[in-house]
């Protein structure tokens, strides 16, 4: 099993080849959200230099409860995403995002609303998880990777997780360490992503407040409606006869909705919205997709009845 450390202290070059002679594979550094344990370019370079392969973490105050919001993890995720490219990391990597107390089960909801504004925003990497056994369970198949710590654990252990904090406030070469056990492939830096060969997931923007259904026939009808689905951007998990299942997280199932709900939404005053075919696009897909009507497109672009658009040509969409 491969070895893995985390720390608040900055690694220079010369301590970094001390952890990889002391027979470490991963190390786990924070994104500059504070300067005095923040990620530097530097350091990067010092970290690989070195032969370790490098993780992120973003944390700022997730010690309690009353962190965990929607909003917050709106928030998070676009100033995570921003210090991940300002340092370089690949695209397709992981940043773990901490739950770093105690949490109980009546604190699970707010973690999970969190994780759904991660998932709705972070676009360019993947979501990570830290906390406790509990979060773990709580949390298992809303985000792609899990860093369990023994810290609030009681001694379990989940079976899926990617890495486990085992050790803390240990010292290795002079510095202060956490152990971690690396049993999966944690979304490290090193990791070689293939942008070309990741499945197109298609979005769809909702307007304004409409109401959610549990199947495809239900919205249609539109009754025995469950919940509502706020405005915002969301991922396309299916489609059957017109009607869309829309997600906040790319390959989970979410809430059905009748796009002629979304109709009249949008300000007669807003600007046009334009979209470049690609290979596979139809006007019907291009209608749901943006929250228009295939006459519309037809009328704006002066199609004809077949409908028949080219790839590269410049289509008005709403």
């Amino acid at each position: 099993m491969a070895k893995g450390l985390d720390c608040a202290t900055k690694l220079t070059a010369t301590s970094a080849k001390s952890l990889k002679a002391a027979g470490f594979d991963y190390a786990a550094r924070y994104l500059p959200t504070s300067d005095w344990k923040g990620l530097t370019k530097e350091e990067v370079k010092a970290i690989q230099d070195a032969g370790l392969k490098l993780i992120s973490i973003f944390e700022k105050n997730s010690i309690k409860a009353s962190y965990f919001t929607l909003d917050q993890g709106i928030a998070d995720a676009k100033e995570a995403e921003g210090y991940a490219k300002l340092l370089g990391q690949p695209k397709g990597t992981a940043i773990y995002f901490t739950v770093d107390y105690d949490a109980q089960t009546n604190d699970m909801a707010a973690i999970k609303q969190y994780i759904a504004g991660l998932n709705r925003t972070l676009v360019d990497y993947e979501v990570g998880i830290y906390g406790s056994y509990s979060v773990m369970v709580a949390v298992k198949g809303l985000v792609k990777y899990y860093w369990q710590t023994n810290a609030w654990s009681s001694g379990k252990v989940a079976d899926f997780i990617h890495m486990y904090q085992n050790k803390n406030d240990a010292r290795v070469s002079g510095i202060g360490i956490d152990f971690d056990d690396i049993k999966k492939e944690p979304g490290a830096w090193n990791l070689e992503v293939a942008p070309a060969t990741k499945p197109v997931v298609k979005k769809y923007t909702v307007n304004k407040l409409i109401n959610g259904y549990v199947n495809a026939a239900d919205a249609k009808a539109k009754k025995n409606a469950k919940g509502t689905v706020k405005e915002g951007t969301y991922f396309i998990f299916n489609e059957s006869d017109g009607m869309i299942n829309v997600t906040t997280k790319a390959g989970a199932p979410g809430s059905w909705i009748n796009p002629a709900d979304n109709k009249g939404a949008a300000s007669t005053t807003s600007k046009p919205v334009y979209h470049t075919v690609v290979k596979g696009d139809t006007v019907s897909e291009l209608a749901i997709k943006y929250g228009s009507t295939q006459t519309d497109i037809k009328k704006w672009n002066n199609l004809n009845n077949d409908y028949l658009i080219k790839i590269g040509q410049k289509l008005r969409v709403k």
